[in-house]
């Protein structure tokens, strides 16, 4: 079962009388394209593909051989298929994404992306993990000048991005795909070479902090036997310090906080520092639980 995990609880302490919460490393979210046949074939899926239409929801495809973008391998699915790849892929748990020629003969764009967008509220420190492959790599490298592979996340909606990871052909006609750590476009010679067994890539740092996160993964292609795969991309962070009863966000709990506990109250708005019962939600129910915390203090 795919698995989506948002979390953002508070961890309860007794200090000094004073409710409070522990500051955590969180998984903020975990794509392992786990899906079955009917949530992929209807686009019910953690990502939005870019060629997503209503003819085909999902966005991806498998053209019977060996074009496709898409989850391998779905029993079922009309949009699912098994990679081209001598000896497969391994070092994957279950299902993964596949990608390969993806123009399909000319009649789709050779550049296609997933995009997550990510409620990232309260948490710093992000950080992205995943698994990598490619399977054309061999004795006979298949990649050229204009295959890559980019992993890149927005915290403003996309105006600009930071790149986490890349691999890119090391030359013009087939070529080695190596990874690009300096993101010119270009695989590093020396570069860490990939291969068909999954390798494992943690810690790739998203500097900032905001609402809402963009993370994309973008396969450019548009010749065979250079295949690319990846699967279990995490998210994780460190979930904001709250100090319950705080209605000031000033960092400790006084009697300054009685007006903005009233403000609250009032506005109907929610404010995690104001939920002194920890129900959920702000309202009369509080009051009691407000001047507990305040007269503990």
């Amino acid at each position: 079962m795919r698995r989506f995990i948002k979390i953002f609880s508070l961890v309860l302490v007794a200090v000094g009388g004073q409710l409070g919460s522990s500051v955590s490393a969180e998984v903020i979210l975990t794509e392992d394209f786990e899906y079955t046949a009917a949530e992929l074939d209807a686009g019910a899926t953690l990502f939005t593909a870019s060629e997503e239409t209503v003819a085909n929801p999902s966005g991806l495809f498998h053209d019977g051989t060996s074009d496709y973008f898409t989850v391998a391998d779905v029993a079922g699915s009309s949009v699912s298929g098994a990679p081209n790849v001598t000896g497969g892929f391994s070092g994957f748990s279950g299902q993964f994404f596949i990608a390969e020629d993806l123009d399909d003969g000319g009649t789709r764009p050779a550049t296609q992306t997933l995009t997550f967008s990510i409620d990232v509220t309260g948490f710093s420190d992000l950080s992205l993990d995943m698994l990598f492959a490619a399977g054309g790599n061999d004795s006979v490298p298949a990649y050229d000048s204009n295959d890559g592979f980019l992993v890149r996340a927005s915290l403003d909606n996309g105006a600009t991005f930071q790149n986490l990871l890349a691999f890119e052909s090391i030359g013009t006609t087939n070529m080695e795909l190596r990874q690009d750590a300096d993101f010119d476009g270009t695989g590093d010679p020396a570069g860490f070479l990939p291969s068909n067994v999954a390798t494992a890539f943690s810690g790739l740092a998203i500097s900032g902090t905001g609402t809402s996160l963009l993370v994309e993964v973008v396969v450019s292609s548009n010749d065979g036997n250079g295949e690319f795969a990846f699967d279990s991309i995490v998210l994780n962070g460190t979930a904001s310090e709250v100090v319950v009863g705080d209605s000031d966000q000033d960092g400790d709990v006084d009697f300054d906080d009685i007006p903005a506990f009233i403000d609250v109250l009032i506005s109907g708005v929610y404010l995690q520092e104001a939920d002194c019962d920890l129900d959920g939600d702000v309202d009369f129910d509080d009051i009691p639980a407000f001047i507990t915390i305040l007269i503990g203090n």
